[in-house]
């Protein structure tokens, strides 16, 4: 006879056989779903950390393959150059040849002169301009290392020399010190001058209107009624540094009305100089008035635009030595102009004045590039050949290195992945014949669980029974 303790036994061993079987069917389900056999650190906590190691590598070694690729094509961009280059020498190496022999005359030496001038600029700028990833490759010796493997200390280095001289030179307005000329020279060394009367806003300097700027009282827009007499000349008499300045001056003058400002004479430099900002320029002055008050102005001129900036206005009677300087705040192309001038402040109609200009110092940086290798005779041209051509055989070195490299880490990288793999993947046949005897346990435990339940059914209906007779 069965008993309900035996029933419930049975029915406790089916519910442990469900759930284990159902743990078993998930499992492997889950294997199958995702192609992973270790979801989990539950399911295999030493695989999976091997795993996460073996891919930290694998995810380098693939990187250190691409750094390697890289690197080949940097060093053979590099090389390419080198090749152009001599190239050129070759050719400058035939016309040096040729500039020998007797049978050239004056004219085709300077001619074949000409072409080798040519081909020095040539590779210049082909050197200069050479870049990779917008990074310049012969402008510094420098050296490049190629993480070429799953670490940072797998590198292989290729060595760039530097093949372009940068020339810095500072460049400044000619003869700014007024020294180049004897004392009481008319013609002033560097500069240009006019001696006559200026209406600002009308007349014109340089090739450009000259800019507008009002005076204290009167104005400056009247011819004088006598123009008197106006003159730049080299001095003595005044100077801030050096021996001599130069002088411009007016005198004689009748104004127009009372009050009058005439502007006149002028002293405009014949260099141009293109100016960057942060650029700076400076220079001494001095005026006094002669038959009444001075009114002085400079600025310098864009010669590209006609655009103008002030550097000096002033007006009055006298004044010492004194030291003006500017900042440049808008590249540009450059002129210096001073311009003298006398104010009627008195109204009687009488005026002159004095203007010294001295230290004019206004410079700018100009970066110039040369080929670092000589050239200038058939053995310099000889040398030059034989040193690139050393430079690539070491870049043929180093891309046969990171070739090699990379075929390596591509063999490592590929034994990598098949190790990983077997840990990894998951095993098709092995779960699918998992899923298939789980879900079997799976069923018959349900059915065993089930009978159970009906057996236990049966007995209580007859034990119902029994009472209720």
């Amino acid at each position: 006879m069965i008993s309900l303790g035996s029933l419930a036994d049975a029915s406790m061993r089916a519910l442990g056989a469900i759930a284990k079987s159902e743990r078993s069917v998930n499992q492997a389900a889950e294997r199958l779903a995702t192609g992973e056999k270790i979801n989990r650190a539950a399911d295999d906590a030493a695989g999976m950390a091997m795993a996460a190691r073996m891919q930290s590598q694998i995810v380098g070694l693939q990187k250190g393959i691409q750094n390697g690729l890289d690197g080949i094509n940097l060093v053979r961009t590099a090389d390419s150059v080198l090749g152009d280059l001599i190239s050129i020498n070759h050719r400058m190496r035939e016309l040096y040849l040729q500039q020998a022999n007797g049978t050239q005359g004056s004219s085709e030496v300077a001619i074949l002169q000409n072409e080798i001038d040519a081909l020095r600029v040539s590779m210049t700028e082909l050197a200069q301009q050479s870049e990779f990833n917008s990074e310049p490759l012969f402008m510094e010796s420098r050296t490049v290392p190629f993480t070429v493997g799953a670490n940072i200390d797998n590198q292989i280095s290729v060595e760039l020399p530097k093949l372009v001289e940068t020339i810095e030179t500072i460049k400044s307005f000619e003869n700014g010190d007024f020294e180049a000329d004897t004392p009481g020279s008319s013609t002033i060394t560097g500069w240009d001058i006019m001696e006559q009367a200026i209406i600002f806003g009308t007349d014109s300097i340089a090739g450009h209107v000259t800019p507008t700027n009002d005076v204290a009282n009167g104005t400056d827009q009247n011819n004088p009624s006598a123009p008197g007499s106006m003159e730049v000349t080299t001095t003595t008499a005044q100077k801030s540094e050096g021996s001599q300045s130069v002088r411009l001056t007016s005198s004689g003058i009748t104004t127009n009305t009372g009050y009058d400002t005439v502007r006149g004479p002028v002293l405009v430099s014949k260099d141009q100089l293109n100016m960057k900002i942060g650029d700076t320029v400076s220079f001494d002055w001095r005026a006094q008035g002669g038959e009444d008050s001075y009114d002085v102005y400079a600025y310098l001129l864009d010669v590209n635009t006609g655009e103008t900036v002030e550097i000096l206005d002033d007006t009055g009677t006298t004044t010492n030595w004194k030291s003006e300087s500017f900042t440049i705040t808008k590249d540009g192309t450059y002129k210096f102009v001073f311009v003298s001038g006398t104010y009627d402040a008195t109204g009687g109609q009488a005026a002159g004045a004095q203007l010294f200009v001295d230290n004019i110092v206004a410079s700018t940086t100009i970066t110039t590039y040369d080929f670092s290798l000589p050239t200038d005779t058939l053995s310099a041209v000889d040398q030059t050949i034989n040193t690139l051509l050393g430079h690539r055989a070491e870049f043929g070195a180093v891309v046969n290195r990171i070739t090699h490299a990379v075929d390596s880490l591509t063999l490592t990288g590929i034994n990598l992945e098949s190790s990983h793999s077997v840990l990894t993947d998951t095993n098709y046949a092995k779960e699918s014949s998992k899923l298939a005897s789980a879900s079997i346990l799976n069923q018959a435990a349900t059915g065993v669980l089930q009978q159970s339940n009906e057996n236990s059914k049966r007995i209580l209906s007859s034990v119902i029974k029994s009472v209720d007779g």
